[in-house]
């Protein structure tokens, strides 16, 4: 199918949908734009063009799906959301929800439907704050448990060093000291690369404004809090994200 195809296709489903569904005895562009209907109306036209223009990229979009009732349900769904918001972030992620329900249908209708519910409840702080987050997975506790490792190893050879009063030559624990230094090095700039994403700073926030906000995401089951399982630990200091987040 040519690229201006997949525009009109989405055009066409969009105004059958927002013009032609009855809701509640009248139809929903009636419901949406009786009152402030100009913005709504912009609203509407924006994430359309939104997802036009990523129709017409040169993206693998699955258009046998856009006629089906599972997709027709979603996108009504995204387009009463879209209307209420001025948040371009969430119509960001409204469309990202929209393109992977087209390529891979979810069987649970309930949880697409939660999770847009959670994108139109959720904050333009707390939607930055988990996206960055993504990093903080169980693999990169891995990583920080390795750095640990490293560092614990480290000093153990130091002390080994520092007992030997007369060395000729290199010291058998040199070698091995140097290499594992090397090591450490760079598993720790790769660990505090991320650390930016862990401060109020980067969000342009006050430390009581990000706390509230991880507090919020760890109560929506988003965000889990790691720090208490390690030594020295404050809480909500080491957030990582949950696999429904």
């Amino acid at each position: 199918m040519k690229k201006i195809n997949k525009k009109e296709v989405l055009v066409s489903t969009a105004k059958s949908i927002f013009g032609n569904i009855p809701f509640g005895g009248s139809a929903l562009d009636e419901l949406f734009f009786e009152y402030n209907g100009r913005i709504k109306q912009n609203r509407l036209n924006n994430f359309i063009q939104i997802l036009a223009d990523y129709f017409t990229k040169d993206a693998e979009i699955n258009l046998d799906n856009i006629q089906t009732e599972n997709f027709n349900d979603l996108f009504e769904s995204v387009l009463r959301r879209v209307v209420q918001t001025k948040s371009e972030l969430k119509l960001l992620r409204f469309k990202d929800i929209l393109i992977k329900e087209l390529n891979n249908p979810t069987i649970e209708s309930e949880v697409v439907d939660h999770y847009l519910d959670l994108i139109s409840t959720l904050t333009e702080e707390e939607l930055r704050i988990l996206y960055n987050h993504r990093h903080f997975t169980e693999e990169f506790e891995e990583h920080i448990d390795e750095l640990n490792r490293h560092k614990s190893y480290l000093l153990s050879i130091e002390k080994q060093l520092k007992k030997e009063r007369f060395v000729i030559g290199e010291s058998e624990f040199q070698k091995p000291y140097d290499q594992l230094q090397i090591t450490y090095e760079k598993k720790k700039e790769y660990v505090d690369s991320f650390t930016k994403y862990k401060k109020a700073e980067f969000y342009n926030l006050s430390t009581n404004s990000f706390m509230f906000y991880k507090q919020r995401l760890f109560s929506k089951g988003l965000l889990i809090d790691n720090g208490m399982n390690r030594i020295g630990g404050v809480p909500f200091g080491s957030m990582a994200i949950t696999e429904f987040g």
